[in-house]
């Protein structure tokens, strides 16, 4: 298999860089850990995953005297 993808995951978001790499490895380390070794030998299996940054807006409530 070349080429071959999962539909993507739908994931959190984090208040860091770090800890969305972090979470991306360990998600990663888990997902290659349950199949089978030789699947893994066979097709070269890894995972892609990238961290994005997103400005998110925070809109004020004025409140009303």
């Amino acid at each position: 298999m070349n080429g071959v993808c999962f539909p993507p995951m739908k994931e959190q978001i984090y208040d860091t860089f770090r800890e969305c790499s972090l979470s991306g490895y360990s998600k990663a380390y888990d997902f290659i850990n349950q199949l089978p070794k030789e699947r893994v030998e066979l097709n070269h299996t890894l995972i892609k995953f990238w961290c994005e940054s997103k400005k998110i807006e925070v809109k004020k409530i004025e409140q009303e005297a």
